[in-house]
């Protein structure tokens, strides 16, 4: 078990895009699972340094897997569907809904803190308002 500090660090955001790409299986997706399974892993290694993280989930207590998860880190949207259309999981029809959503990296162990330096900085985000924070020459 890794010793944590009691507060997260202020980390820098990451210098791209990130994109939660949610993967829901289609009936009877076990077969197409295990049949593309290596395609689909010779993909994510060979793309490894574009993900923060990538898995399959499962329903709570559940074995069986219902779906996939990916943090995919590109320039635009274009780009990560680019590289998520390489993927022989999607590229089979296993997947029954693939959604896309912009996905800011905010705290967390993966990212070795947070990324706001006070809640002033980002209260702007909170009610809504505009990515750039023009104050404080940062895009929040």
């Amino acid at each position: 078990m890794t010793d944590f500090p009691e507060y997260p660090p202020f980390v820098p955001r990451l210098d791209k895009t990130c994109y939660l790409v949610t993967c829901t299986d289609g009936p009877g997706s076990a077969p197409l699972r295990a049949e593309h399974l290596k395609g689909h892993l010779d993909h994510v290694e060979a793309n490894w340094t574009r993900y923060v993280t990538a898995g399959p989930i499962r329903e709570p207590g559940g074995e069986a897997l219902v779906g996939s998860i990916f943090l995919v880190l590109a320039a635009n949207l274009e780009e990560a569907k680019a590289l998520m259309n390489g993927d022989p999981y999607l590229t089979c029809g296993m997947y029954q809904t693939i959604t896309y959503h912009e996905f800011s990296n905010s705290i967390g162990q993966y990212i070795g803190g947070k990324i706001w330096e006070s809640a002033e900085a980002i209260a702007h985000r909170a009610a809504g308002g505009p990515t750039d924070d023009l104050s404080q020459g940062v895009k929040a």
